[in-house]
């Protein structure tokens, strides 16, 4: 199985790749390709074509949840497929219908939901909403609707608000979902998120669960640990998880501050993540 990070925050030394505010990850595992969020614009695309990756090919577009930094690339997917004579409908990969509904940034004065309507999507995807996990491979699965295994991951909602019944409230952004790779040992897991709006720990306790696995090999994505909207209760037991986890790979990166960067890499080592990052597990 192999990931490839086709947009992050950073680009990787020496790379000279394309970097936003956003993530993208390109996963092959067997004979299928899946397209794991599209960043914020077209860079991912660019970037995809620097890295000798046929978007064409993906089986599977899944989109993690619908902040405009996962979801905005969409529409330059479209306009790519269809610039270059895409034949065939991949299966758009979506927990809930929530996520097309829109969500905005008060503070910025600014909408962050999707914006592409389910109408323009049904012409270019397969479009399934599928909460329930969902295995793409032997060993690939689509986690779904992550299961909550402790109480101090998810202590507040987003800072943006949520379009609900004509009603702005407040979002936890309960459609987020993962990947997660069964290692062929049995006993390992690879995790891969975007945001991870569940939490880190809820996110691979649950990859543990579904896979039967006993041990987190390798991390790759985002925490939403931000130190201006997480606890330090939070903080301090994410900390110690990750130290009681051991992860072999513990790759934090898109959105998570330099703060606390510092504090997990305190309790175990991170490793660089960015822009042409490829990870192969076994």
């Amino acid at each position: 199985m192999k990931a490839t990070v086709l947009v992050e925050n950073h680009s990787l030394f020496n790379k000279f790749y394309n970097a936003e505010h956003g993530y993208s990850a390109w996963l092959e595992d067997e004979h299928i390709k899946v397209l794991y969020d599209t960043g914020y614009s077209d860079k991912f695309i660019k970037n995809a074509i620097e890295l000798g990756i046929d978007l064409r090919m993906a089986d599977y577009v899944v989109i993690s949840h619908g902040h405009y930094d996962h979801s905005g690339g969409l529409k330059y997917l479209i306009k790519y497929y269809e610039e270059n004579a895409m034949y065939r409908k991949p299966v758009l990969l979506m927990t809930t219908p929530d996520i097309m509904l829109p969500k905005y940034q008060f503070e910025w004065n600014l909408p962050l939901g999707m914006d592409v309507s389910m109408e323009v999507l049904e012409k270019f995807f397969e479009v399934r909403f599928v909460s329930e996990p969902l295995w793409l491979t032997k060993n690939l699965v689509y986690m779904g609707i992550t299961e909550i295994t402790n109480d101090f991951e998810r202590e507040f909602p987003q800072s943006p608000k949520i379009l609900r019944d004509g009603k702005w409230e407040d979002d936890y952004v309960d459609e987020d979902t993962q990947l997660a790779y069964r290692h062929k040992n049995g006993t390992d897991v690879s995790v891969f998120t975007a945001c991870a709006h569940y939490g880190i720990c809820n996110i691979m306790e649950y990859a543990k669960k579904l896979t039967g696995a006993k041990h987190v090999h390798t991390y790759l994505g985002g925490s939403h640990l931000r130190s201006d909207e997480v606890s330090q209760h939070q903080m301090e037991k994410t900390c110690e998880y990750v130290k009681n986890e051991k992860i072999d790979r513990f790759y934090i990166c898109h959105d998570t501050d330099l703060s606390c960067t510092l504090q997990l890499a305190n309790a175990w080592p991170v490793m660089e993540a960015g822009v042409g990052l490829v990870v192969e597990c076994e």
